[in-house]
Order: C-alpha cells, then sequence, then structure tokens
C-alpha cells in the first residue's frame, strides 16, 4: 500500500501525518468490509462514556480484522461518526495512541446528529485490504549462504529491546547456522533486499514459530502480520491446528501486536531475570 498525499492538494499538517492521508493506493487483493462497530463488550453492554465506547469499538474493529487474517496495516479507508464535535479532540488523542502508522489509512470524521443505538456516541467502520502478494515481495526458504544476513537482520530487529531489559535478547545470540539446517527459515525479499523473516518448527501439536524479525525501516508496514499469515498456511499444510510462540513480557508493543493477530496469553512464568509470556493462536 502507498499514501497519496499530491502537493496539488492541501499538505497534511505534521501532527496528522500518522492517522491520516488524502488517499491510499492497494494492489489488488482480498477486501474486507467491516460493519460500522459501536462501543458494545462480548457481553452485550454498551460503554457509558465517549472513551470507553471509542475503546470497545477499535477493539471490536482489531478482533474483526485478525478474525479474516488482517491487521491494522491493512486498513486502507476509516470512516469515524461521532455525536458530539467535542469528543474530535479524544478522537485524535486515541488514533495517535492506537492506530498511528507511517502509511495511515484514508480518514472520514463525521459529526452526526444521532446514530442507529441512541446511546451510542461513536461508531467505526473501515475497509481492509490485503495487498497482493506480488507487491509485498518474494518468499522464499533461507540457505546456509544467507547466514551472514539473517543474523545482521535479527540484530538490528532486535536491538531497541536491549536498553529495556539490559542484555541482548535470545534471538540476537542464536546460531542461525543451525537454525537453517534444523528448522524451518523463510525470508521475504524485495529487489535483493532482506525486508523479515520467520523461523517455524514442527511439534507434536502444533506449529512454533521460534522467530519473527522485520528489518526496522520496514516496520509499521504489515509485513509482520504477512509473515504470521504464511507460518498459519504452513501450519494448516502440516496438519495443525495452532500456532504458538513465546515473547518476553517487557516487549509490550510485541505482546500487543499478537494479541491484536488473535492470540491469547496460554501462560506466563520468570525467564532470565524477566518474564516469559507464551501465546497461541486456533487455526
Amino acid at each position: 500500500m502507498t499514501t497519496i498525499d499530491p502537493p496539488t492538494v492541501w499538505t497534511v499538517p505534521e501532527p496528522f501525518r500518522t492517522i491520516y492521508t488524502h488517499a491510499r493506493a492497494v494492489p489488488a487483493g482480498r477486501t474486507l468490509f467491516v460493519s460500522g462497530q459501536f462501543g458494545v463488550a462480548p457481553d452485550g453492554r454498551m460503554r457509558e462514556d465517549f472513551a470507553g465506547q471509542l475503546d470497545q469499538a477499535m477493539t471490536n474493529v482489531e478482533a474483526l480484522l485478525a478474525a479474516a487474517g488482517l491487521g491494522l496495516p491493512d486498513v486502507a479507508k476509516a470512516t469515524f461518526f461521532l455525536t458530539q464535535s467535542g469528543d474530535l479532540p479524544a478522537l485524535g488523542q486515541a488514533r495517535r495512541a492506537r492506530w498511528s502508522s507511517e502509511t495511515p489509512a484514508a480518514v472520514t470524521v463525521v459529526v452526526v446528529a444521532g446514530l442507529a443505538r441512541p446511546d451510542a456516541l461513536v461508531e467505526i467502520e473501515v475497509t481492509a485490504i490485503e495487498a497482493a502478494e506480488w507487491a509485498i515481495g518474494t518468499l522464499r526458504p533461507a540457505t546456509k549462504a544467507d547466514v551472514p544476513r539473517i543474523t545482521a537482520l535479527v540484530r538490528e530487529a532486535y536491538a531497541r529491546w536491549v536498553p529495556v531489559i539490559g542484555r541482548e535478547p535470545v534471538p540476537m545470540t542464536a546460531d542461525y547456522e543451525r537454525a537453517v539446517r534444523l528448522h524451518r527459515v523463510d525470508l521475504l525479499e524485495r529487489d535483493g533486499a532482506l525486508l523479515a523473516l520467520i523461523e517455524t518448527i514442527p511439534r507434536a501439536d502444533h506449529l512454533w514459530i521460534e522467530n519473527l524479525a522485520v528489518d526496522p525501516a520496514q516496520q509499521g508496514r504489515g509485513l509482520g502480520h504477512w509473515m504470521l499469515q504464511r507460518a498459519e498456511e504452513i501450519a494448516r499444510a502440516l496438519g495443525h491446528p495452532a500456532i504458538r510462540l513465546a515473547t518476553n513480557q517487557a516487549f509490550g508493543r510485541n505482546v500487543d501486536f499478537y494479541r491484536r493477530a488473535g492470540f491469547v496469553i496460554e501462560r506466563e512464568e520468570p525467564f532470565r531475570g524477566g518474564v516469559g509470556v507464551y501465546l497461541a493462536k486456533t487455526l
């Protein structure tokens, strides 16, 4: 997907560039139309205040995207309906905190006299499009010759967490020559550049994701989510009903990423001075 903000149209102000673009172009792919979502929790209760309704409505949208194998980076168009113009600043803050992106969706915000549910203060509808595979890159199995590039990518991808936990994360110290020899390592490339990789291990009743790494310069563009989809395809081909992985509790953004992708936390346990989080997704 690419954003379109030509100089022939008014320039998007700096504070809005991560949550708004004039237009977004997407190579032909699978399209998902999400009906307008209210701030209704799974138990059927409507949240009372605007902040609560907005939070729940955004959660509902994310859950529907995940159920379709898509994610926020796939959202090409989002429309927000509000019943009170005074809630616009709160909407902007929530979008920056939760749906900010280097390639934001095209967005429309409408203030209306009322919504279908009299107690609703906000409604969100989105259109998501999964970019065609050719537009993302080429996926291929790694070979021994790729080990130096794999090592470099992983070290760059995980370097941000070193100051968070006070040491190098396990993937930064792994033996990737051994990994390529014993496990399945798939590489995503475009124009000769290595963008992302995913390392998987078949287990008795699930597919284990040992490592998922994306070039920091490419993060925020949906590549991690796309790689997870490839892992799901591998698992289904092997007849596995689930995929599992583990991460560090201190890697909050990673935990949130996996939960938005449909994973649930199975357990947490001490790990090297911190807490390991074990997640699973049923296919």
